[in-house]
């Protein structure tokens, strides 16, 4: 430290007053954060794109840039690819396939076909060699057992063939039947992003219905009168009648799955009743007359009335048809039941000697004598006659309810 006494007065430098002197501030040193002070006005900031009055470029998250072209087209494809993905996942909660062929997928319509074809080749074959055969022993009798068989041949041709002509006459009538399947629209309502698909499948499924509700013949007397014919009594036509007047107001129903819930308890129910019981009624008639029939070609031809006719009713029951792959599985499974019907006396044959043997041993048992042959061997015949018929009905049946099964205007689940 100085020890000038003069320095230790300097009171200028730290700002003290004295006498003849003002206080002076010191000197403020600038460094950039403002401006001197000028008599001119200072000159406005040259800014770089980006940057602002601080310095500095805004900061701004990289996620939230504006989209380039390219950023904006393969965003669109991704919404594009995203659709047809939940379109396609929707088609599949939809898609109702009564055939059972629907695991085949694209061939399942062409192998049905092929099918159908293969099934007529076969059973034409072996019809024309029955017939053959029969005309054949019709020839070697007498001229009036000739007249008799020759005519009763006719009579018989005449029935199967008005059967199959009638029952594609009326089929071909029948408006095609787009089956619904109502769990699939439930499903595709749990899930947000289909909630809007599921809602206009499910009015789309409601005005189907609707038409067809407005178009079942049961209007007329005739058409009551036909509908009593085919197993849907007046109690039934009835019940039927008020639940159509149910379901076509439009304010009846709080929700669609109630509406579709009364459709399939109240109305489609009947149907299932009335056709259940026509497949029995046909059912029991194939039976006892194939059992009492005495050759193939009649047993064929019977099985083909029997299967016609009981279609037909089916079709007027539910006043539908197949779509395209139904009818050609349908067609070829009632050209494969006729022709195991024919080979059914085959079967009797093989059953008949077991037969024999059963009842033959049965009497000997309970100490029948010398008729026991007698009766073994009538016993037998019977039974496999009886064995064959039954048989024929459960393919019967179970044809029946596989056909009821295509044609349901909306699937059971």
């Amino acid at each position: 430290m100085s020890s000038d006494p003069k320095t230790w007065d300097d009171d200028v430098r730290i700002g003290v007053p004295t006498a003849g002197r003002t206080a002076v501030a010191p000197p403020v040193e600038n460094k950039g954060l403002t401006s001197p002070a000028r008599h001119e006005a200072a000159p406005e900031p040259e800014l770089r794109p980006g940057e602002t009055e601080l310095g500095r470029p805004p900061q701004v998250a990289a996620d939230l840039a504006p989209l380039s072209l390219a950023d904006v087209a393969k965003l669109k494809e991704l919404d594009e690819q995203q659709a047809a993905q939940d379109l396609m996942e929707a088609e599949l909660l939809l898609a109702s396939d009564p055939t059972g062929l629907g695991w085949l997928g694209w061939f399942a319509s062409p192998l049905a076909f092929a099918f159908l074809m293969g099934m007529v080749g076969v059973f034409g074959l072996f019809f024309v060699n029955q017939a053959v055969t029969l005309l054949h022993t019709l020839s070697l009798q007498p001229e009036w057992a000739q007249y008799i068989g020759y005519a009763g041949l006719g009579l018989f041709a005449f029935c199967v063939l008005y059967a199959a002509l009638r029952f594609l006459f009326i089929y071909f009538r029948m408006r095609e039947n787009k089956q619904l399947r109502i769990k699939g629209i439930e499903e595709l309502s749990k899930r947000t992003r289909l909630r809007w698909l599921a809602a206009a499948k499910s009015a789309e499924a409601r005005s189907q219905i609707e038409t067809y509700l407005k178009t079942f013949p049961m209007t007329t007397e005739k058409e009551r009168k036909l509908l009593r014919g085919i197993g849907i009594t007046d109690q039934m036509q009835a019940r039927m009648a008020v639940v159509r007047t149910e379901l076509l107001d439009p304010d009846r129903f709080a929700s669609t799955e109630q509406w579709f819930a009364r459709f399939r308890d109240g109305f489609q129910a009947e149907l299932d009743v009335a056709a259940d019981a026509r497949i029995k009624y046909w059912g029991s008639r194939i039976w006892v007359i194939t059992a009492v029939a005495p050759n193939a070609m009649v047993d064929s031809g019977a099985t083909l009335f029997y299967t016609f006719s009981m279609l037909t009713d089916l079709c007027q029951i539910y006043n539908l048809r197949a779509g395209r792959t139904g009818t050609a599985v349908l067609l070829s499974r009632v050209f494969f039941n006729a022709y195991l019907a024919g080979q059914g006396t085959e079967w009797e044959k093989l059953a008949e000697d077991q037969y024999d043997q059963l009842f033959g041993e049965a009497m000997n048992v309970v100490g029948v004598g010398v008729s026991s042959n007698v009766v073994g061997k009538m016993l037998g015949k019977i039974g496999a006659k009886a064995t064959t018929g039954y048989l024929n009905r459960v393919l019967l049946i179970r044809l029946g309810r596989y056909s009821a099964r295509l044609l349901r205007p909306v699937g059971k689940e």
